[in-house]
């Protein structure tokens, strides 16, 4: 008996160790195998947008009003424009006032718009609050476009400018006393 539990107990380990030999084979041939490849897609958008600043809440006309002169200027005003868009062909800085015939007002005393002029403090020429809307933006007869940049090429950029607003009064009736309030509205546009 001891000679078949010897023989069984060695055939008992060869078969193991035949197994284990098979296991380390499989485990081999199972090494290389990968599976399929799995892909995404992946979408963001950065939607258009345009970012208008002003450095200043309110401008004050140092030395009061002068009648019937057009040396009544206001302290340049400061504006930054960011944006980032998809296309158009011009941006357009417009300022306006909600009322053409009661731009600044003083109880039931007014100034027109017509009597408000700006530019860039770059430019030489004063334009009057006077025109259009433009592209919706704006009131008709108190709207002015201070500046028309160019965008090709050009879409995304920062730009500061500085505005320059004045009251010509040369001409017009004198103003009665006191303080004169109103809001210049300012929004960039593209076309």
């Amino acid at each position: 008996m001891t000679r078949i539990a010897t023989t069984l107990a060695r055939t008992l380990i060869g078969a193991s160790a035949a197994l284990a030999l098979v296991g380390v084979a499989t485990a081999e041939a199972q090494a290389g195998i990968q599976s399929n490849i799995a892909t995404v897609t992946l979408n963001a958008r950065k939607n258009p947008v345009i970012s208008l600043t002003a450095a200043q809440s309110a401008l004050t006309l140092a030395g009061g009003i002068t009648d019937n002169s057009a040396v009544n200027q206001f302290p340049a005003l400061a504006v930054t424009l960011d944006w980032t868009l998809t296309g158009g062909s011009s941006l357009q800085l417009v300022g306006w006032f909600g009322t053409a015939a009661q731009a600044l007002a003083n109880g039931t005393n007014f100034i027109p718009s017509s009597r408000i002029e700006g530019k860039l403090s770059t430019a030489a020429a004063w334009s009057a609050f006077t025109g259009a809307a433009v592209a919706g933006v704006g009131v008709a007869g108190s709207s002015l476009v201070l500046e028309n940049i160019a965008l090709t090429g050009n879409l995304t950029n920062t730009a500061s400018r500085s505005i320059d607003l004045r009251l010509n009064l040369a001409g017009a009736p004198a103003t009665v006393a006191g303080d004169y309030t109103g809001t210049l509205n300012l929004r960039a546009v593209v076309q």
